[in-house]
């Protein structure tokens, strides 16, 4: 809500220690943060964790094989990519430091290994810069704030959604209110103005601090 101290969360691709450790910078909320881009909801106070209920158990099933069973094959193949660690579901293959080669040449390669589970429609795989993000169709950020939006009973009209990149598109569309740091990508920047959204002059952490600054000031 404007004009109050709000409650604060992570949305993030990232896993539930990373959600943990971060919380420690913004005092340990005891709120949902929603983690591996739509997953699951957890709470770094109490630990609880909530997998989002449109997470089919097929598809579960399916990303356990393929951790278990190919992406041992995939990571041989490619000695030059290795998994992030500690993520439940979601499968990033991110370059190792110092490799140049492009992230796309990896994508095409898996792609074609994984294209079964394509056409099954078990999995999506989509480059990012620096990394092959291999999720769940139709888990995203936004799946993950309407997720959010009903277990709080908040509306996604009276969040705030913070962000800088592709990624983060989805959950910027849904929530009412929007803003990015000044080192977001220029298209992310673009959005938020199109939404009528504050973009900070200050870059990464100091950004973010800057635009809840602006929206408690602006109620």
């Amino acid at each position: 809500n404007r004009g109050k101290i709000p409650q604060i969360g992570f949305c993030t691709e990232r896993d539930r220690n990373y959600v943990e450790a971060t919380a420690f910078s913004v005092g340990r909320p005891n709120s949902w943060s929603v983690i591996e881009s739509g997953i699951a909801l957890f709470n770094p106070t109490t630990k609880e964790m909530l997998i989002n209920e449109s997470l089919s158990l097929e598809v579960r099933t399916a990303f356990e094989t393929l951790r278990r069973e190919r992406l041992p094959h995939i990571l041989e193949k490619f000695p030059d990519l290795f998994e992030y660690p500690g993520n439940m579901i979601n499968i990033a293959l991110e370059r190792k430091y110092g490799v140049n080669l492009p992230v796309e040449e990896y994508y095409k390669a898996a792609r074609i290994k994984l294209s079964d589970l394509e056409r099954q429609d078990l999995i999506t795989i989509h480059p990012s810069r620096i990394a092959i993000d291999i999720s769940p169709p139709g888990i995203d950020k936004a799946s993950g704030i309407r997720f959010l939006a009903k277990t709080t009973g908040i509306s996604p009209n009276q969040m705030l959604g913070i962000g800088d990149s592709k990624g983060d598109f989805p959950m910027l569309n849904l929530v009412g209110l929007v803003g990015c740091p000044s080192n977001a990508l220029e298209e992310c920047k673009e959005l938020i103005q199109k939404k009528g959204g504050y973009i900070s002059p200050h870059q990464y952490a100091r950004g973010v601090a800057d635009v809840l600054r602006y929206y408690l000031k602006e109620g």
